[in-house]
């Protein structure tokens, strides 16, 4: 695969690409997209070839799958060291799907549900759309990295009923160590909590660090532990909702399985169980290569702002294609650009301060770090996952707009 050559999404119906979008969040709509997470790069051939055979057959009826779930369970064995035999793993239609549908059973309402921040957005308005209490855990943070305040973390777990933990992290990148992910799941056994682990990202760990899943961390902790994982950030097929579920306790594990067959959610579409099929079983390589490419692009960031702009730091980025840009050493400098100016910065209802600024300034779309938690006013997410090329001419603009000032 050659990444430095990046799909053309114009005109794919992408919500990344639509103008629409882009100016709600960053005031121009003709700001170049740095924000969805998903990448622009082209597909892994095997997956593509999949869709291009599918298509060509012309039929699309009820299908069968018999061999996924064992190309699954082959991929978190090669991949990841986890022994999960293929009759524990439990399709979701979507990754927050199976994220709500655990929130729901094993919480009642009124419940807290400890959630570490900056965290993805929609794990603060699952919680609330479900008449759960979000418990808003903000990570420790120091001079561009993040890590888990263990002292505190227990404190805030006193009064929840379930914890949501994102792993690796977004929007930082943490790709967290073994001590870290025993210490959350001791603390989930010590108040016979469940713990969900998101792992959406978990496949894209860059080459330096190593993944290790909380189903498989859980195997000596014991805790109520629920992973969750899907092919769409390793593979870039977001568009097609497909996620896995392991449950760790088996009550737990048969009443989720039951409500997946209730809400007649437990089977893949024909679409995506082609393309998993292809993509776990035949897209080693690619990952590999994908993984020291995203991993390579941090590096070519972190010495771009060393050398011309210090001041702006870029976020841990052990893990995917986004990352946080901590630009508070000139968040002062910016709000008051913006609020002197309402009718430049107009619009962008999606967005904050900075997002609108580079939006308008620099033609860099990316999400406001208020979307990830009231805390992070003073950051960006960074998507860095298209072309080097493409990353560094927006960097450029970015330096160039804070230099501006």
């Amino acid at each position: 695969m050659n990444f430095n050559i990046a799909a053309d999404r114009r005109c794919t119906n992408s919500i990344k690409w639509n103008r629409k979008a882009i100016e709600n969040i960053a005031s121009n709509p003709d700001a170049e997209p740095f924000w969805v997470a998903d990448m622009d790069f082209l597909p892994e051939p095997h997956i593509h070839d999949a869709a291009k055979t599918l298509a060509g057959m012309g039929v699309y009826g009820y299908p069968s799958f018999p061999d996924d779930w064992k190309a699954v369970s082959s991929w978190l064995r090669a991949k990841h060291g986890w022994i999960l035999p293929e009759e524990k793993i439990i399709f979701c239609q979507g990754l927050l799907h199976g994220l709500a549908l655990a929130l729901n059973l094993f919480t009642k309402e009124g419940d807290g549900i400890l959630v570490p921040s900056p965290m993805y957005r929609p794990f603060r308005e699952i919680p609330a759309r479900n008449g759960r209490r979000l418990i808003e855990h903000d990570l420790g943070y120091s001079n561009g990295h993040f890590f888990l305040d263990r002292e505190r973390f227990a404190r805030d777990a006193e009064n929840a009923s379930m914890i949501v933990f994102c792993s690796p992290h977004n929007p930082s990148g943490i790709v967290f160590s073994e001590d870290d992910l025993r210490f959350v799941l001791e603390t989930a056994k010590k108040k016979d909590i469940p713990i969900i682990s998101d792992e959406i990202h978990s496949d894209l760990a860059h080459p330096e660090k190593k993944h290790i899943p909380m189903g498989l961390a859980n195997e000596r902790a014991g805790a109520k532990c629920i992973t969750l994982f899907a092919p769409s950030k390793t593979f870039n097929i977001a568009g097609e909702h497909c996620a896995f579920a392991a449950l760790s306790d088996t009550a737990m594990e048969d009443a989720f399985r039951k409500a997946e067959s209730a809400l007649w959610l437990d089977e893949p579409g024909i679409t995506i169980g082609e393309l998993a099929y292809a993509a776990y079983s035949k897209g080693m390589e690619y990952n590999k290569e994908l993984c020291r490419y995203l991993g390579e692009n941090v590096k070519a960031i972190r010495e771009y702002l060393a050398a011309s702009c210090p001041d702006m730091i870029l976020s841990d980025c052990e893990a995917s294609f986004v990352g946080f840009l901590d630009c508070s050493a000139y968040y002062d400098r910016i709000e008051a650009e913006v609020i002197s100016h309402p009718d430049k910065y107009m619009g962008g209802d999606g967005g904050g301060v900075l997002s609108r600024f580079f939006g308008v300034n620099a033609a860099v779309a990316m999400n406001d770090g208020t979307w990830f938690g009231d805390s992070w006013k003073g950051f960006v997410r960074f998507n860095y996952g298209t072309s080097r090329e493409r990353v560094m001419k927006a960097l450029e603009r970015i330096v160039k707009a804070v230099k501006s000032l």
